[in-house]
């Protein structure tokens, strides 16, 4: 009979097996808490062009760690997922890997509106920790201009020119960096221009990567700069943010002043599953207490004074027939009363 209809006679003897019983809801301990909620939408509310991993970032900063899955369900519920295409993964991963802050640089630049004139933003970026060394506002983009981001970046970073280990600077081949200027500086201060591939951006991503942020959240936003300074300082701003206060997927949500200021990646990862453990305590605490609470009072206990206890009051009732007052004037605690007396209880 199963075989005809295609079915084992395994699952129909485990679903009968299984028929009439009904499972408990179990709860879990690692559902999020009120508290929680409410952080989750405090930080959506002050930045509501994050998402769920980003709003994780903010929340690590303050010492609090949910997962960017917890968060996602809970914006689900409350219908603020907003819809998300992403684009194509990139041809082929960059074959490097920078362990340390310094050790490689990328350089590029990225043109801006200043005035109405075509400008550029020219920055040179840590691969390590994210981190802009150094970025300029320029007019037009030369071997000059290649020159003093790297020697700013140098600068910034107390490295002195006659360091013997120096950042490998990144670049494409863009005339800027091909020219005999430029190739001659480096060879002259000892450090090594490092060029792309042709047709592969993936070489410089990092570089690539901070120019679509920045575009997206800074210079697309302003349009256009009324003159040098204002774009000077609105992008210093930025970055000053970008560095100290925007979260970072790439850095687990550090931010590269942090990752860069603690150079190691493994003491990251172990702040990361210390922040990790400390709220799955918390969390686990948080729930049997209110398990603890909410659970119905047994038979004959008070939910809030604990089970009640009977007391013998044979102890006390001779001391209290002893101090009994008269019911009556012709009635006394001791009388001559017949049903009392020795001779008939004897009987």
């Amino acid at each position: 009979m199963l075989g005809s209809v295609g079915i084992a006679s395994a699952s129909y003897y485990r679903w009968k097996k299984g028929e009439g019983e009904k499972k408990g809801e179990r709860q879990s301990t690692y559902e999020l808490t009120g508290e929680e909620r409410g952080l989750i939408d405090e930080a959506k509310a002050k930045h509501p062009q994050y998402r769920h991993r980003r709003i994780q970032g903010v929340l690590q900063q303050k010492g609090i760690y949910l997962s960017a899955s917890a968060i996602y369900r809970h914006l689900k519920e409350l219908g603020q997922i907003e819809p998300y295409e992403r684009r194509a993964a990139p041809w082929k991963s960059p074959r490097y890997e920078v362990w340390q802050r310094n050790l490689m640089w990328g350089s590029d630049w990225t043109k801006l509106s200043v005035g109405g004139v075509r400008w550029y933003l020219l920055t040179a970026i840590d691969f390590f920790s994210r981190l802009i060394v150094a970025y300029d506002v320029v007019p037009t983009v030369n071997a000059g201009n290649v020159k003093a981001i790297y020697q700013a970046g140098l600068n910034n970073q107390g490295i002195s020119i006659h360091s013997e280990s120096k950042p490998k600077l990144r670049v494409d081949r863009g005339s800027p960096n091909t020219s005999g200027i430029t190739q001659e500086f480096f060879e002259r201060l000892e450090a090594e221009l490092s060029f792309a591939r042709v047709r592969r951006p993936t070489d410089n991503a990092l570089t690539e990567r901070f120019y679509g942020t920045v575009k997206q959240e800074e210079i697309y936003l302003v349009g256009n700069y009324p003159d040098e300074i204002s774009a000077r300082e609105e992008l210093g701003r930025y970055i000053e943010s970008y560095h100290h206060s925007r979260p970072h997927q790439s850095l687990m949500n550090f931010t590269p002043a942090h990752v860069h200021q603690l150079n190691n990646k493994s003491l990251l990862l172990q702040q990361l599953q210390e922040m990790k453990k400390t709220t799955r305590d918390k969390r686990k605490a948080y729930w049997a207490e209110k398990q603890k609470i909410d659970q119905p009072a047994l038979e004959g206990e008070c939910p809030s004074k604990g089970p009640s206890h009977s007391v013998d009051p044979g102890a006390n009732t001779e001391a209290v027939f002893q101090n009994q007052q008269p019911d009556s004037q012709h009635e006394s605690p001791t009388t001559n009363n017949d049903s009392l007396h020795p001779s008939i209880l004897s009987h």
